[in-house]
């Protein structure tokens, strides 16, 4: 791994701050279950997981939820242009098609580009976020190669909880909400809607063709809803639903103001069920859909539309030594598209097993799984981690486990160069990890290892001939290992955390490093909370990246560093007003080649909330 030895010291510096007196280790207990599929704390994990909750993404102020995720451990995001525009999410190195979407439990992403449209989902209708680092298909199948991210909406609690909220900011940035949240007994339910608009910044800054040079904004409309009934000690049925509708200008070399229409939703209905102390079952049928509707100009639209039905029913048994898991899925996948796909759907049948325990100071998982899917066959994937506790402040684990991503309808079908003998994308991935936990502080290592063969890339059948056809291949190979460095502590009155990343992401065939990937990043932030005041400042820096491959000085991207401050403050019980500004020093940077950004700008909002 190509990391100096003073970087490394540096780095730990950073992230291994004195130990305080006093420390809130809510922090470190969350709840999680995308680690396992299975209720956890995530001091529990053997994997890496990490949680957004719902103070954090109060405190984001009109951020999306990419920009949310940039901050944490491992991740890395580029966006053509500003709020609302197509974006890639990056965990550890790898490619934005190799993270899992789940909304609730359920998949949503596309299926002919093979990435999740995590833009469209606004941050009011997000109760908390879970993301999972590593390979994960031994536990979801397909896609989740870098990992897992999976949002929870808003649920309701006992009681009446209406709320409402309106913002304005920078760039005509506006904002207006509402929730209706409550239950009673065994009945939980929640409503939310909303919209948020902008008008944008020139997604092209530098350009002066066609319609170019004026302001690219959009506007997401999205509403979600929840509702539970638990009808014995613990047995339970549910809803949820979610949607959001968003339109993003961008530029065009046309003189017609170019739009997209991007579309996310969800449905999922689950039904739990205690068959005896021990055994419980959890039939779940879930609905995800992405819709793209690109008009580049009066005369030009594509349609590229992806439906997928899931059903899941999953056992979880506490045996005399430790728990099983034992669930079977079936998985269909629809496209609808303005191109003629040879084929338009796919289906695949799936059955997974999992174990873990607790001994002494010893933890153990395992887990496999067997996919059989309708056009590649077969894929069978798993993973096998171990926990031991050195002493009551400090834990070390290791793991391993592979990984597989199906190929897209685009790569298998689209007309002029799909290629239906495509092989999954295939990866192995090994980590060793050490934790120290005391009194709420907590601090973390995590050096990770993963090698991807089998990917697919797209090349011209004669690279002799400029006007020849191009056609996918399964002909590339990707070497990533990194390093994750984080902590969390109170100094006095002052929670502060940060985290260091070192990548090395690299394709093997040319040893070039992959596109908008940085070698190093960070953040530090610190908060403070005095009565009705709680204010904050947040720093988030990347090292240089090149925007694609072959890697060269014309597609060199420099490194930035963004700092950015909140102040939150309780008006009365149930009024409080909240102000964050971003990009304070008015940086100007880049997360895709020639793709402009937010300079510095601030948004305030007011929300009433009953409690």
């Amino acid at each position: 791994m190509k990391i100096r030895l003073s970087a490394l010291v540096s780095a730990c510096a950073l992230a291994y701050p004195l130990v305080p007196a006093q420390a809130d280790d809510a922090q470190l207990n969350h709840v999680v279950v995308t680690a396992t599929r299975q209720p956890i704390t995530a001091d529990e994990a053997l994997a890496s997981v990490d949680v957004i909750d719902r103070d954090e993404i109060a405190r984001a102020g009109n951020a999306s939820l990419v920009q949310l995720l940039a901050g944490r451990p491992g991740v890395q995001v580029s966006s053509s242009g500003g709020p609302g525009a197509n974006s890639s999410v990056y965990i550890r190195g790898a490619n934005s098609g190799h993270t899992l979407l789940l909304i609730d439990g359920v998949r949503v992403g596309s299926a002919t580009n093979g990435a999740p449209t995590l833009e469209t989902i606004p941050l009011e209708l997000i109760e908390r976020v879970e993301i999972l680092r590593g390979p994960a298909s031994a536990l979801y199948g397909s896609d989740a190669i870098g990992g897992v991210i999976q949002v929870f909406t808003r649920k309701g609690r006992e009681g009446f909880q209406p709320s409402v909220r309106a913002g304005i900011g920078s760039h005509g940035a506006r904002t207006l909400g509402a929730t209706l949240a409550g239950g009673a007994e065994r009945l939980r339910y929640n409503v939310s809607a909303g919209t948020e608009r902008s008008d944008g910044i020139d997604a092209k800054p530098n350009s002066t063709r066609g319609s170019d040079g004026d302001d690219d904004g959009f506007r997401n409309e999205y509403f979600s809803g929840s509702v539970s009934l638990g009808f014995r000690e613990a047995d339970e049925i549910g809803l949820t639903v979610l949607h959001s509708d968003l339109r993003n200008w961008y530029d065009n070399a046309k003189l017609f103001d170019s739009y997209l229409d991007k579309r996310t939703s969800s449905l999922g209905l689950h039904m739990r069920n205690e068959l005896t102390a021990d055994w419980t079952s959890t039939l779940r049928f879930g609905y995800g859909a992405d819709e793209s509707r690109n008009r580049a100009d009066l005369n030009d639209r594509s349609v590229f539309d992806t439906e997928q039905r899931q059903l899941t029913w999953q056992h979880d048994i506490a045996l005399g030594a430790g728990s099983l898991l034992a669930a079977y899925e079936y998985l269909e996948q629809e496209v609808d598209s303005s191109s003629a796909y040879a084929k338009t759907s796919r289906y695949t049948n799936s059955l997974l097993l999992g174990w873990s325990g607790q001994f002494d100071r010893h933890h153990l998982q395992l887990n496999a799984r067997h996919d059989e899917d309708s056009q590649f066959g077969s894929k069978t994937t798993g993973a096998l981690a171990y926990g031991y506790r050195l002493s009551p402040e400090w834990r070390a684990r290791a793991s391993i486990g592979t990984a597989f991503k199906a190929p897209t309808f685009n790569d298998l079908y689209f007309p002029w160069g799909g290629n239906p003998d495509l092989r999954p994308e295939e990866a192995l991935n090994r980590e060793l990890g050490l934790v120290w936990e005391r009194d709420g502080t907590s601090m973390s290592a995590t050096y990770f290892n993963n090698r991807i063969k089998n990917l697919i890339a797209w090349a011209p059948l004669d690279p002799a001939d400029p006007m020849s056809d191009w056609a996918p291949a399964n002909v590339a190979q990707a070497s990533i290992q990194g390093l994750e460095l984080a902590a969390s502590a109170m100094l006095g009155d002052y929670r502060v955390r940060a985290t260091v990343d070192f990548l090395d992401a690299e394709d093997k065939e040319s040893g070039d490093e992959l596109g908008r990937r940085a070698r190093i990043g960070g953040s530090l932030g610190i908060e403070r909370a005095m009565g009705p005041w709680t204010w904050g400042m947040e720093w988030n820096g990347q090292g240089r990246r090149y925007d694609r491959i072959p890697n060269s000085a014309a597609n060199r991207m420099g490194g930035y560093g963004l700092l950015s401050a909140y102040v939150h403050y309780a008006l009365a019980p149930d009024w409080s007003v909240e102000v964050r500004a971003n990009n304070l020093l008015d940086k100007d940077y880049e997360l895709a080649q020639n793709y402009g950004t937010q300079g510095a700008n601030a948004f305030v909002a007011v929300r009433y909330a009953m409690h």
